[in-house]
Formats: structure tokens, C-alpha cells, sequence
């Protein structure tokens, strides 16, 4: 299988790289310098796509079009919203809350829907996750909350809570998400959380929830 590994963040990408061993990482002929790399017969189209939204949407559609990958699969850190989550929980993104999206003042539908998916809660390939909860039943589904802004507000932390149920925070899952789905490509995201609801962790923990985050994100690709 051709699988795109999408990821935002240097700390993300360099416990990849140091975790798989790759050397001489860079593809000169590539314009996002991806790298190609073979797990467990799986051909990996690895980028790091910097952060937020846009940038995240806009890479997957490269690896789509230029490499015609069967799967994308976004892993990194992510900010936790309930206080049931702790510092390097590792989770599968089951759903995906766009909140920056909004049309209701010109359609009658309700804040962060959209009306081709008529619900608030974009769903992720539910096959890839039975594949992968089947090896690992013990890594919990969530739902992200994904927007162009780093949370740290904790009130608006406790609104995502309360008016969308959401786990936990992201700023790429959704255009990464809705790339896939326009362009009918499987799509998986494994998370592991940096900072909690209460807190601002993030620059403390990152490069340890990477680690952590690297391990378990190695066994699910030898597991597809």
C-alpha cells in the first residue's frame, strides 16, 4: 500500500526520523522533499507539512496527486479538552471538529456542519481504525477539535466540551480530513497528547510525547 505520512511539526518529524534511523532524508527532486520510505512492504511518503490548517490541506492533496497514495495517516501532539486525558495518552482520532467553520448566518444549519456531510463531526476511515483497533484494542477513540489557533484559553477549551463533545485539539486534522474525503482516500490520525485541559505543557513534554507517541505509531504501520 501507498501510505502519505502527513506531519506538522519539527519534533514530530525528527522522532520519526530518529526512531526509523533514516539517513540522507531529504528527495531533492520532491517539492516538499519527501521522503520514501518502505515498512513492512508499505511504501511511506513521509512530509512535514508545518503547521495549521491550510498547510496541512494543501500537502495532502501533493501526496495525493503526485503519488497516488491509497491512505493518509497524520500523526503529532495534540492539546487535551477534558481532564480524563493525560499527559502522553496516545488515542485514535475517530471524528473531527472543524469549529472554525461557520455559514449559519446565511443557511439554516448549525455552526461547524457542513452541508455535504450534514453533521459537526467529520468521520475518519472507519475501516483503517477496525483494522488497527483489532491489533490494539486498547487505544481509545476521540474526537478532535480542529482549528487554525493554538488553545490555551481554558474556557474555550470547556466550550468545545460542551458544544461539540470534543477529546481533544488540533490545527490540521480537519483540512487533512476533508482533503481525503473530497478525493475518496482512506485517512487515520494517531494523536498523542502534549498539554492538558488545564494546563500549558506543551513546549515542556512535546519532545517526550513525540518519543512516546513514535513507538506505538511504528507497531500500527507494521500491523497494517
Amino acid at each position: 500500500m501507498k501510505i502519505g505520512l502527513i506531519i506538522a511539526t519539527e519534533e514530530e518529524y525528527a522522532a520519526l526520523i530518529n526512531g526509523f534511523n533514516i539517513k540522507n532524508p531529504i528527495n531533492e527532486n520532491d517539492l516538499f522533499n519527501t521522503i520514501k520510505f518502505v515498512v513492512n512492504e508499505h511504501e511511506l511518503f513521509i512530509v512535514r507539512s508545518g503547521i495549521g490548517e491550510i498547510a496541512a490541506a494543501s500537502l495532502t492533496q501533493y501526496l495525493i496527486t503526485k503519488y497516488n497514495v491509497e491512505m493518509i495517516f497524520n500523526y503529532g501532539a495534540c492539546g487535551a479538552l477534558k481532564e480524563n486525558r493525560n499527559l502522553n495518552d496516545v488515542v485514535i482520532v475517530k471524528n473531527v471538529v472543524h469549529y472554525d467553520f461557520d455559514i449559519s448566518q446565511i443557511d439554516p444549519i448549525s455552526p461547524a456542519t457542513y452541508p455535504e456531510i450534514n453533521d459537526c463531526r467529520i468521520p475518519l476511515s472507519k475501516k483503517i481504525i477496525n483494522k488497527v483497533k483489532k491489533s490494539f484494542p486498547k487505544l481509545e477513540e476521540v474526537t478532535c477539535a480542529s482549528g487554525d489557533k493554538f488553545i490555551s484559553n481554558v474556557e474555550f477549551k470547556k466550550m468545545l466540551v460542551k458544544n461539540y463533545d470534543c477529546d481533544i485539539c488540533d490545527m490540521e486534522s480537519a483540512g487533512i480530513v476533508l482533503t481525503c474525503l473530497k478525493n475518496n482516500v482512506d485517512v487515520f490520525s494517531l494523536k498523542g497528547v502534549s498539554d492538558t485541559a488545564s494546563g500549558e505543557e506543551y513546549n515542556s513534554f512535546v519532545d517526550r510525547t513525540c518519543k512516546i507517541l513514535f513507538e506505538v505509531l511504528k507497531d500500527v504501520l507494521y500491523s497494517l
